[in-house]
């Protein structure tokens, strides 16, 4: 957008435990419009990002943690939406998880995935006024689960354009940038680094196309040549 440029810094979680990195963990965050985190499940390190984040909470344009332990959720600020309530008897989320619990016996993280990813179900206890921003929360995990820069991008577009106050200013008077919708890879696939697709869900499509299209273009015989497979996880295709 020719209104908004970002900058990022990134930590891996493990960094927080060296004193020095967790000071300038601490200084970048005073600095920052919008704190984003994910999968902080450990519970000394979980402490320290509450520790950091919590003060600056109000400051900071919008926070966005997505499955993590129950006080750093707990952070969320996305406009009117909130998670403060998580953890609480009366929270409409946490009657959720210990319902997840007691039916499957999911753990935490899981609980917490499924809850995300049901949250349209969970809109309709939310005061109207709440409905969008919560909404805007579950778009960002969407874009976050799909993991590549193009979801990214839209991720920092779209919260940056509706909840930054330097962009919002910028964007006065003129039309809002429409998001792609997020683009998320399936929980199993095939993925081939020249494939016009970005991953195939069955092998009978794999195969149609490795078999009909790939060898043939390539001199590849598929009844000689050797097959390799090697597992990998959607971070390394995105």
């Amino acid at each position: 957008s020719d209104n908004m440029a970002v900058e990022t810094v990134g930590y891996l979680l493990e960094e927080l435990r060296n004193d020095e990195t967790f000071e300038q963990f601490k200084k970048d965050v005073a600095d920052a419009n919008v704190f984003i985190g994910s999968l902080i499940f450990v519970q000394e390190l979980a402490e320290k990002v509450t520790e950091v984040v919590e003060p600056l909470r109000d400051q900071l344009d919008a926070v966005l943690v997505f499955p993590s332990m129950p006080e750093v959720m707990r952070l969320n600020k996305v406009g009117s939406f909130t998670m403060k309530n998580l953890g609480q008897s009366k929270s409409v989320v946490a009657d959720f998880m210990k319902k997840k619990k007691q039916d499957d016996g999911s753990s935490f993280e899981e609980g917490m995935l499924k809850l995300l990813r049901t949250l349209p179900k969970v809109l309709k206890f939310l005061p109207s006024d709440k409905a969008a921003d919560a909404r805007t929360f579950m778009m960002s995990f969407q874009y976050w689960l799909g993991g590549s820069p193009e979801n990214l991008e839209s991720l920092l577009l779209m919260v940056g354009q509706d909840y930054v106050g330097p962009v919002k200013d910028a964007m006065v008077g003129k039309e809002k940038v429409v998001m792609e919708e997020p683009v998320l890879l399936p929980d199993k696939a095939i993925w081939h680094p020249v494939a016009p697709d970005i991953v195939f869900e069955t092998n009978d499509s794999y195969f149609n196309w490795y078999n009909n299209e790939f060898c043939p273009d390539a001199g590849i015989d598929p009844k000689t040549a050797p097959t390799v497979g090697i597992i990998l996880q959607k971070s390394h295709i995105n």
